[in-house]
């Protein structure tokens, strides 16, 4: 009686089984995306950063949300300076400057980076830069755009920092490696609206699709991109 009822249930476990496996590997993709939000809230800009940086930021908060709890605070530009009018969604970072002042950012509690380095909680501001092409780097990263972040008091102006070593150098000043703290920066991969959105750029990435008021001469045009908030360089 007993030999037929347990080849009967461990059929039905062995039935069942791929379904159940196929469920979940549908399910973690699904609930992993969800993990980050974004809203936008009326905020000034933090009072850590400099009286010349304050008023080239608006009184307007990007917060990327992991649950209820803003893992950042983000400012953007007003108008971001352009070397020229993007060309298109793909080389629309070429029209930056090094060393451009994109913004500020506080981090609510200590994270990391996108080389996985430790990141403190903190305010900082948040400037262009283009990873040098020495063959040191690479591989490790798809693009070589990034926002390179330095602690608030030691940017204190928009032209405080106009070359990227010198960005570079004031990034890593407090910091346990030799490395400055970044962000990634990637090409947008679609049409950007006004409000800004959460987007998977990559597998185990996360990004920020935004779109920035910007001003190449007199021409007054957008920037957009996309910064990478969860996920880290190959290594």
């Amino acid at each position: 009686m007993w030999r037929p009822l347990l080849r009967s249930i461990l059929g039905m476990k062995k039935l069942w089984s791929p379904l159940i496996s196929g469920l979940w590997a549908a399910l973690v993709p699904a609930l992993s995306a969800a993990d980050l939000a974004v809203s936008v809230s009326d905020k000034e800009p933090p009072k850590e950063l400099g009286d010349a940086i304050r008023p080239t930021l608006p009184a307007k908060a990007v917060q990327v949300l992991d649950g209820n709890k803003p893992a950042f605070e983000f400012w953007f530009v007003k108008e971001v300076p352009l070397k020229s009018k993007p060309a298109s969604l793909a080389k629309a970072l070429d029209a930056l400057a090094p060393a451009t002042l994109l913004g500020a950012v506080s981090v609510s509690s200590a994270t990391r980076d996108y080389r996985d380095d430790e990141l403190p909680a903190g305010v900082y501001t948040i400037r262009f830069a283009l990873q040098p092409q020495d063959g040191n780097h690479s591989g490790s990263t798809d693009y070589n755009y990034f926002a390179v972040l330095v602690p608030a008091r030691l940017d204190p102006a928009p032209d405080a920092l106009t070359t990227y070593k010198a960005v570079v150098k004031a990034s890593a000043k407090e910091t346990s490696t030799e490395h400055p703290h970044v962000m990634s920066l990637r090409p947008a991969t679609a049409e950007a609206g006004d409000q800004p959105q959460i987007k998977e750029p990559a597998p185990e990435h996360k990004s920020l699709l935004l779109k920035l008021p910007a001003k190449a001469g007199a021409e007054k045009t957008a920037l957009a991109f996309e910064l990478v908030c969860e996920g880290h360089i190959k290594k």
